[in-house]
Formats: C-alpha cells, sequence, structure tokens
C-alpha cells in the first residue's frame, strides 16, 4: 500500500480525552497513530465532533489543540497545532 504521509507514524493505543466545551465533561477516544505532526483517533460518533478541540494524552502528557483533516465511522485524523505558553498565557488549558 502507498503511503504519502510526511512523518513516520508510531503505532500505539493510548488513552486520550477530547475537550470541546468547558463546561463539558471530556469525550473518550483512543489515539493511534502518533507522529509529530498528527494523530489518528477512535471515538464514537466522530462525524459529531467540531473541527477544532483540545486533544489530551495523559499518558504522554500531552495537550493540544488539534483540527481534523479526515473525518470517517468511529474515527478522525488531526493535525496538531502546537501552541507556545507565551499565546495562552492566562488560559486555563
Amino acid at each position: 500500500m502507498f503511503n504519502n504521509r510526511r512523518e513516520p507514524r508510531n503505532l500505539c493505543y493510548l488513552r486520550a480525552e477530547i475537550y470541546t466545551d468547558p463546561s463539558s465533561p471530556p469525550i473518550m477516544a483512543e489515539a493511534h497513530d502518533i507522529s509529530e505532526t498528527g494523530i489518528r483517533l477512535k471515538v464514537l460518533n466522530a462525524r459529531t465532533l467540531p473541527p477544532k478541540f483540545w486533544l489530551s494524552i495523559p499518558r504522554r502528557h500531552f495537550r493540544e489543540f488539534v483540527e481534523i483533516k479526515r473525518r470517517g465511522d468511529g474515527e478522525v485524523g488531526v493535525v496538531i497545532h502546537r501552541i507556545e505558553p507565551s499565546k495562552v498565557a492566562g488560559q486555563r488549558r
């Protein structure tokens, strides 16, 4: 199978939490195929997720803003938007 990815992916199966609204509990997901710039997420009701959200992977001490680039049944592919700490100073992440 042809692979046109820019970054190599690391296969993994890690618990992930999706935060779409600060007043709502997180949406549980599984993180798969993590690269430096993106992640594939398995999540129920993937088609109902907003285009951008905060993603947390507690085991990797990861919490970043992501944007959906590919959406399918039960999974989404997201690109990571790295946010510098100075740009979110004073904001709770």
